[in-house]
């Protein structure tokens, strides 16, 4: 018998468990005993309800390492518990979490179970539709995040349709209600931002520390057998996998970059290398969105950083306002917004494309699981697209070398890792994907399967919104893009690049340029008006027609040049 399975077994709950203790339903992304329905009683008073469900595994192509990461969370989560003495019912099903929670109910007789409420849509929905069927489940409220929806709608007032979202002031709202970074009811150092200060590009100014590596146990080790051999069409590789899966390894994680890493995050994050991948990042975005850190937890070891001298206030202000504002803020337009749906009836859709499908048979039971055939899918994402994006997403996402060095670096990093920092993510590999018009819906999709940290609440607000503009400026005052320059300053991506970043035209000239001039051109009736592209539209209103025409020809051969080569399937 597998190592896992044998282990928990010891655990399975009696038939006076059920009936004596709390059960409590742990969500896959909530694996946290230190607030919530699991701190409010004893462990000999507790039971908890774990699905390990292959059909929201096979709902999408899911990064091997992300599916390792979050099953071996899960399990070691399990039996964290059982060593505490919480029973443990852990189920394996190939049905939705739902389905699994409503059978399981009624053939080992538990009552009502207690769930926070789940942070993706998706398992919400998923949970509501149970419901309906039988389930009995009481949500409370999820105290892991660092803010309420009053918090949000206190600021703005309920969703309204049209109207813009602006980061600073819900950032400025939680600051002072939190006391984080304030003194006397002002901000410490006299600003509420030092972003200003945070945009250095990294030329070895200081040592890169080397992030620490967290080898599989026999457990993991079970997990990534099983990843393989079950969801081997999948995109990504479980080789080298090395991120935590244990309470205490994802503890000594966050601490390295307290000490290591956190001085010199602020100059540097906007950094981007190919030698240093991770440079000063702290990556635990994975297990701060599976619960195994607490935001607040997080935010208040910063400001402890900051209050005694140990790493600069423009450093720790900047890890906290990416975690207390923009983190929580992101969640709230998800919520608000219904996952952008609610966008459809005043932003231009995307039309629906059949997506290209590796496994279609497997795809297709996950599918059914879900949403029943004959029916709509109502797990369907939302496909808004204010500048009129639509064309397929190229291969150069999945691995095929496209010639760019920043995109063939950044992809192959994803590839390996399921991660890279947020600057590569928006000024990389959102920044193509808005200059060439590729379909806003499947960059999201892309990125929620290939990101070991992606979820709905994450992915759909921040590539619909900021990273692409396709909800036509509600998370954003201007779109995200630029030409070879920004590149060029902000990494080393350009000294190793075929292309010349200082030609924008003719043969060898890096494509950036061209697609930048051109992408400014193409959305000038829905762009001219903003305030914050005055000056580019000034300047491309300088250009010649001769240049203007050679722009064109320059972008069109780029996007041709990138629709050429074949979708691979997905795999290694």
């Amino acid at each position: 018998m597998p190592t896992f399975q044998a282990q928990i077994e010891a655990a399975h709950p009696t038939a006076r468990d059920i009936a004596h203790r709390r059960w409590i339903y742990i969500p896959y992304d909530r694996y946290t005993d230190r607030v919530g329905p699991l701190a409010e009683q004893p462990a000999a008073e507790t039971g908890i309800v774990i699905v390990e469900s292959t059909a929201k595994a096979f709902r999408r192509p899911y990064h091997k390492k992300k599916l390792v990461v979050l099953i071996s969370n899960m399990r070691h989560f399990a039996l964290e518990q059982q060593a505490r003495g919480v029973s443990v019912l852990y189920h394996f099903s190939p049905h939705s979490h739902g389905q699994a929670l409503l059978e399981l109910q009624r053939s080992r007789h538990l009552p009502p179970l207690t769930c926070t409420t789940p942070a993706e849509r998706e398992l919400r929905l998923d949970l509501h539709f149970a419901q309906k069927n039988g389930l009995q489940l009481n949500m409370v409220e999820d105290p892991t995040w660092a803010s309420t929806t009053a918090d949000f709608t206190e600021v703005y007032g309920p969703y309204t349709a049209g109207r813009s979202y602006v980061m600073d002031r819900f950032y400025r709202r939680m600051r002072q209600k939190t006391g984080v970074l304030m003194q006397h009811a002002k901000p410490v150092g006299g600003e509420y931002t030092f972003d200003a200060e945070n945009r250095k590009p990294f030329r070895d100014q200081v040592p890169v520390p080397a992030p620490p590596r967290f080898p599989p146990d026999e457990i993991t080790e079970e997990v990534i057998a099983m990843v393989d051999e079950t969801y081997a069409h999948h995109f990504g590789t479980t080789r080298n996998f090395d991120l935590p899966c244990t309470q205490a390894d994802a503890e000594r994680f966050w601490r390295f970059f307290l000490d290591h890493q956190l001085v010199h995050f602020g100059p540097f994050e906007d950094a981007m290398r190919d030698d240093h991948l991770q440079l000063f990042h702290s990556k635990t975005s994975v297990l701060l969105n599976l619960g195994r850190l607490l935001a607040m937890d997080l935010i208040r070891d910063v400001a402890e950083r900051a209050a005694s001298g140990a790493a600069p206030l423009a450093s720790c202000e900047g890890f906290i306002r990416q975690v207390l504002g923009w983190r929580e803020f992101m969640r709230h337009i998800h919520e608000q917004t219904h996952g952008y749906r609610l966008l459809k009836d005043h932003v231009p859709q995307e039309p629906p494309r059949r997506p290209q499908e590796s496994s279609p048979d497997r795809t297709a039971e996950a599918a059914e699981a879900y949403a029943p055939s004959g029916k709509a899918d109502p797990y369907a994402g939302a496909r808004p697209s204010a500048l009129g994006a639509s064309l397929p997403l190229p291969a150069v996402y999945w691995g095929v070398k496209s010639g760019l060095h920043c995109m063939d670096t950044v992809v192959a990093q994803v590839i390996e890792e399921g991660w890279s920092h947020h600057i590569t993510r928006l000024m990389v590999l959102s920044n193509l994907a808005t200059l060439c018009g590729f379909s806003p819906r499947e960059l999201t999709d892309w990125f929620w399967f290939a990101y070991v940290d992606a979820y709905d609440w994450v992915v759909e607000p921040n590539v619909l919104g900021m990273a692409t503009y396709a909800d036509g400026g509600l998370t954003a005052t201007k779109p995200y893009v630029s030409g070879a320059a920004y590149i060029q300053r902000m990494s080393n991506f350009c000294g190793h690049c075929q292309y010349d970043p200082k030609r924008s035209t003719g043969s060898g000239s890096c494509p950036f340029t061209a697609l930048y001039w051109t992408f400014l051109e193409r959305n000038e009736p829905v762009l001219e008006g903003n305030f914050r592209l005055k000056i580019p539209y000034a300047a491309l209103h300088r250009k010649s027609s001769e240049e203007l025409v050679q722009l064109r020809t320059r972008a069109e051969e780029a996007i041709a040049h990138l629709a050429s080569f074949k979708r691979p399937e997905y795999a290694d």
